[in-house]
């Protein structure tokens, strides 16, 4: 079934209302214009409920901007979209393209902070956010009583006599969704054992985010990455005002996945137009995406936290071997995630979910 307008409807019944499904629901291709943005191939996508995202194959099939009913549910930073020929893989330069959005991918073979490992010198978060896709697919077609939407494709981080890991992504949702899923597998095309680390980087800032916003976790542990962090261990789950000059703080945890193997994230924040707060929430992959990890920046002009389930910790590929976190695929191996990310709106909603996975409430 369709729920749109607060009724569900039936397959028959939308097509007796309208020819084309794309008066409702749609996707579109489109290509980016201006400055260093020019020419990034992006797919936008609306699902007729008031949510609607862009996902960009030009750009690794990562995911930029994402709203609901005209709220804005992500941080976008002061480079906006970059296109993928700008890219800098030395030390910090990734940086420079990182135009934040919705959700960015660290990985395959290394993510985190720049590190020199086995002698080979890497830079921040990796390569996969910068890889144009191949193979690319958007399409929506009737499946039963449900229309559904799906960007699909191919991203490949490869060497000639090096590595070849290819990511084969579907970003799907369906019409009167507030909620979109994230399937990937991540597959070694070689014979020889490669290092692979994955992080889904998702960016949640103004209004979501602010003084009001609450972080609802099921943690067993958590592990601040440094002193700044840990002086702010007694208040990780809410969020300072921006100050010029704050310093970044980060959190590890580990949660307490379901009995179907997912963990589950709720970040709830300042009220919409009806006056009710609005929340947005990740399900995942726990045995895949063991650690999850807040990132908190509240400075002033760079508002923003990190939502971000991960296979490793953000310390560097280097520090990850030593300490026994780093992550193989052997020779034709593959493994696979499924991230799911939605909306919430009101206290009812954003409750419901909270009890149903075991979570705080939100007060």
């Amino acid at each position: 079934m369709v729920r749109l307008f607060n009724r569900n409807w039936t397959r028959s019944e939308i097509q007796q209302l309208v020819p084309d499904p794309a008066q409702i629901a749609r996707l579109q291709r489109v290509t980016l214009r201006e400055g260093r943005a020019e020419g990034v191939d992006a797919v936008e996508v609306a699902t007729g409920s008031g949510f609607a995202f862009t996902v960009l194959p030009g750009r690794g099939l990562d995911i930029a901007r994402a709203s609901y009913n005209g709220i804005p549910l992500f941080w976008r930073s002061y480079t906006g979209e970059v296109a993928a020929p700008f890219f800098e893989p030395q030390g910090m330069g990734w940086l420079r393209g990182a135009y934040g959005g919705l959700m960015n991918t660290g990985g395959l073979t290394y993510m985190g902070s720049p590190s020199v490992d086995q002698g080979e010198a890497l830079g921040i978060h990796g390569r996969a956010g910068y890889i144009p896709a191949s193979n690319v697919w958007a399409d929506a077609d009737w499946d039963g009583d449900e229309y559904r939407l799906w960007v699909r494709g191919k991203v490949a981080e490869a060497a000639a006599l090096g590595p070849n890991i290819v990511l084969t992504r579907e970003i799907s949702t369906a019409m009167g969704a507030s909620s979109l899923v994230i399937r990937d597998r991540v597959e070694n095309r070689t014979f020889q054992r490669v290092e692979h680390m994955m992080l889904y980087h998702f960016n949640i800032g103004f209004p979501v985010l602010s003084e009001q916003a609450r972080l609802l976790l099921n943690t067993q542990q958590i592990i601040p990455r440094d002193d700044d962090s840990r002086a702010g261990l007694d208040c990780w789950d809410r969020f300072e005002p921006p100050l010029a000059g704050r310093p970044h703080q980060l959190f590890y945890h580990e949660l307490q996945p379901d009995a179907d193997g997912k963990a589950h994230v709720l970040l709830a924040g300042m009220p919409d137009s009806s006056g009710g707060p609005v929340g947005v929430y990740l399900s995942y992959t726990y045995d895949t995406l063991p650690w999850f990890i807040n990132w908190k920046c509240m400075a002033a002009g760079d508002y923003v936290t990190g939502i971000e389930p991960a296979n490793a910790w953000v310390q560097g590929r280097a520090e990850e071997r030593a300490a026994g976190r780093l992550r193989f695929l052997e020779p034709w191996a593959s493994v696979s995630y499924e991230v799911e990310f939605g909306v919430l709106i009101g206290s009812a909603l954003i409750n419901a979910f909270a009890e149903q996975h075991s979570l705080p409430y939100f007060d």
